[in-house]
């Protein structure tokens, strides 16, 4: 079976960002359905505590801080990309590429967007940090997903204190 490959170009060119503002739409309205279902502080951040060495990302973001579970900030671009931040270290963009090549599908982004959010909420995110590497994990009924990456000489300086989180689940209000 062969599978027809995009052409070079269309991994560089983005030719209707607009598709995506439907994410942004659903992470704002995402932010409302969290705070008025669960114990959370909702306050405006700053990206460059956030998302630190992200270039793109807007000057403000949205953080939402559980009594107890994982913090959560959102950031949305211009682009329009969503990026979300989970807990201490983890950080994920919605789309993830956004290029023609990818051509990721708008409803695939919302539905990725609200499993791995809800994954969190519900207790089901780890994130794990050593002298070596860093590991986040999202458990859900759609499965599991989950990255590592080996870290370089005293990079986890970078992120603070080594440690696990396996958060709880938020409360509910």
């Amino acid at each position: 079976m062969e599978f027809d490959q995009p052409d070079e170009d269309a991994y560089g060119r983005v030719t209707n960002p607009e598709r995506y503002q439907v994410v942004a739409e659903a992470a704002t309205a995402l932010v409302g359905s969290l705070v008025d279902a669960f114990d959370v502080v909702q306050s405006s951040g700053d990206s460059a505590v956030d998302f630190p060495n992200w270039r793109d990302a807007p000057p403000k973001t949205i953080r939402l801080v559980p009594n107890a579970g994982a913090p959560l900030a959102f950031a949305i671009t211009d682009f329009p990309v969503v990026g979300v931040r989970f807990g201490e270290w983890g950080k994920e963009t919605f789309p993830s590429c956004g290029c023609d090549a990818c051509d990721e599908q708008p409803s695939d982004v919302m539905r990725r967007m609200n499993d791995l959010v809800e994954a969190a909420v519900d207790g089901r995110y780890e994130e794990e940090l050593t002298k070596r590497m860093f590991r986040i994990s999202f458990t859900g009924s759609w499965g599991r997903q989950s990255s590592e990456r080996r870290l370089k000489r005293r990079e986890w300086r970078d992120y603070g204190q080594p440690g696990l989180h396996k958060w709880p689940r938020w409360p509910r209000r």
